[in-house]
Formats: C-alpha cells, structure tokens, sequence
C-alpha cells in the first residue's frame, strides 16, 4: 500500500480504500467485513444493484387456529401452504417448547388453497388436538412403486432483490500558508487529515449499514441504499420478540436452536455497546462467553459465544459491538452474505477539490456503495424488544 504523504491525487481508489480498511481494523467494526466481501461481486455500472435471493420451499410451516381432535381427516389451517403436496407425511412441535404434539402424524390428501389442505391421520398414529401456532414439520413424501407419471417439483424459488447505490464524500481545506508552516506532528499534510476523514466515512457509512432506507435518486432527492435491517425486519423475515425480556444466554440459545432446525448458519452476533456488556456478565462464574486474541478478525481482541447445542465443534458466533445498531435488539447474521459493494471505479479514492486561483487544496475523499443482502429473510435473525 503505497504511503499517502502529500496532496498527490494520482493516487489509485484502492489504495485509498486499502488504507481505509486497515484503518477500520483498529476499530470494533463489522464494517470491515462487509468491505472485504464486497471485493468478491462484481462492479456494477448500474445505479441499482440486483441479486437473487436463493431460497429453498420451506419444510415446515405454522398452523393458524387449533384443531380438536376428533377432526382429521378433514382441513387444517397453516399460516401458508407453499411448498405442500398431496402425499406429504407431516408431524407436529408445540410453538414454544418444540415437544411433539403426541406421536401423531398426517398424510396431506390435497391443497385447497393457500393457507388450507386437508390432510388424514397417518400410520396409526393417535389423534390429538392440535394446538395453535404449532409447527408442522415434513417428514417424507412416500413415492408409489414403478411409478410412471411425474410431477414437476420447484423446490428453488429465486427472486430478485436490490438495492441502490449512494455517494459519500468528506472534504477537507488547508490554505497554502497552512501547508508551509511548521508544526509538531505535522498535522498539516494528508497523512495526518486521512485519519479524521475515515472516522466521517466511517460515521456515515456505519449508520448507513444498520436502519436506512432505499430511496432512489430522483430530482429532488439524492438516493440512499438500505441498510441490513431492511431486508431482515420485513414481512416474513426472521424476527423474535423477546417482550421486554432481559438478553439471556438462554435466548441467544434458543433463536440459534430456531436457526439450526432452519438448516441456517450465523456467525455473528452484532450488537449495541449496552447489550453487548450483559452478554459478557454471562461469563459471571464460568467462561463463555469466551474472550481470545484474533489478529484476522475485526479488532485484536475477539469475543465469542458458544451456544449449548452438543454439535461437533458447537456453534460459536463471534461477537461485533457498534453503537449504530438499536440498542433493545441484537442481530445474528451470517456475515459472509452481506457485502458492501463499490461502483465500478468509484470505490473509496482521493480527489483534487481545489478552485482556480484558490489560496490552498482542497482535498475530498468520495466514494460510491451499495449494501448487498443475501438471502435476507432467510439467513439472518433480530431479536428485538429486549430490556434496554
């Protein structure tokens, strides 16, 4: 990385983004990440960046009002009927406890419409009241012997998802008797100005990641890209409440259990400076979380949770403080889905500023970005309404 020592606005964009990443290495950001990812999309020439969501059919689904027992065979309500066929064997887990309703299972007859099948008792299995909000889960989908005629199945719903693409920029202006003047520590040339205009982009680019909106440019207004919740805290995306409940290792755990049962994976827990302190009181007594030095990951000292699920190597989630996130929530992300993306020879770079005649440089460092989400209602979980 070549040393900016001087107002030479030569300098290429990377090395100017280079510099600001290893600048944001020194700091507790998850902004370096997202930075790093973005290295492996391509350049968009586009003010509006597309991608598709890479979704499978859903395998269990949630019933809408309790069923007596005594029903079957007969209708049962679910929230949604996508991705069921007549054929499928289907079991039931309490809302709240996942503990089987019984041993009971179904076979589904047929699909009536978007939130109704009608379904039978299955194997002998014994009829029991279904409660609300229960979860049915697939089991299987017995197939007839020399079977001869075959039913097309789209278990890969693609969608296509965007986001647009912002300009940010940071100015600075030193007059020429400035520049020529001695001063201890020199904080009149670049090098010394480089560190103030990252802590702005950072400022900016941070708020930008976690609650903006997308707004496209028009006339009258500049444009903007969404920041990650968006894309999570929406209609179908993965979002708890936790009622006023104080964080709880046993919360964490549980919305990891959710994820896993998904066939989802975090990483990361992201969190605000308040939220992220209670999760370190876990360790009151015992040792998770865990606290150890990691110089490839974001800031020198890393801490991680280990969730209590008995799987090989556990499911650990490194933990990111920054104080944009709100501060009654905590997200838990699966960082290497989400990437920050420059526009095709406009990431992050020095400009020269300075007016004819001007008694001076001005200097401005601009660059222009769009946030990418994968999978956002699938692959990444808030937890909100916690006790702040």
């Amino acid at each position: 990385m070549t040393l900016i020592d001087s107002f030479d606005f030569t300098l290429q964009k990377r090395q100017v983004q280079e510099a600001f990443e290893l600048y944001l290495t020194k700091e507790s950001s998850v902004l370096a990440k997202f930075l790093a990812n973005g290295r492996k999309y391509a350049e968009w020439t586009n003010n509006k960046y597309e991608w598709l969501e890479s979704q499978m059919t859903p395998v269990q689904w949630t019933v809408d009002g309790a069923v007596a027992s005594g029903t079957l065979p007969g209708t049962i309500t679910l929230d949604s009927t996508v991705g069921i066929s007549a054929g499928m064997i289907i079991r039931f887990e309490a809302a709240t406890t996942w503990v089987d309703v019984g041993n009971l299972q179904i076979v589904v007859t047929s699909v009536t419409d978007a939130t109704d099948i009608v379904a039978s008792i299955y194997g002998w299995t014994t009829d029991i009241a279904i409660p609300d909000n229960a979860v049915a889960v697939l089991m299987s989908k017995p197939i007839e012997e020399n079977e001869k005629s075959f039913a097309g199945e789209n278990d890969w719903e693609p969608d296509t998802e965007y986001n647009y693409f912002q300009i940010f920029r940071t100015t600075v202006e030193l007059s020429d008797t400035a520049l020529n003047s001695l001063m201890y520590g020199n904080p009149n040339d670049v090098s010394a100005q480089m560190k103030q205009w990252f802590y702005k982009i950072n400022n900016q680019l941070s708020e930008q990641l976690v609650r903006w909106r997308r707004v496209a440019r028009t006339g009258s207004a500049n444009g903007s890209f969404a920041g990650f919740d968006f894309y999570i805290d929406t209609v179908w995306g993965n979002v708890v409440d936790a009622s006023s409940a104080a964080i709880s290792s046993t919360l964490i755990n549980n919305l990891i259990q959710m994820i896993k049962e998904d066939a989802g994976s975090v990483d990361t827990i992201l969190c605000n400076t308040n939220q992220a302190r209670k999760i370190s009181a876990f360790n009151v007594g015992g040792n998770n979380p865990v606290v150890t030095r990691d110089e490839t990951t974001t800031g020198s000292y890393v801490m991680r949770f280990v969730s209590d699920i008995p799987v090989a190597w556990g499911l650990i989630s490194n933990i990111i403080v920054d104080e944009r996130c709100p501060k009654d929530a905590v997200y838990l992300l699966n960082l290497d889905k989400i990437a920050l993306v420059p526009y095709k020879n406009r990431a992050l770079k020095l400009v020269d500023g300075t007016a004819n005649g001007q008694d001076g440089k001005t200097a401005i460092l601009r660059g222009e970005y769009s946030l990418v989400i994968k999978d956002g209602k699938f692959s990444h979980w808030k937890l909100e309404g916690l006790t702040v």
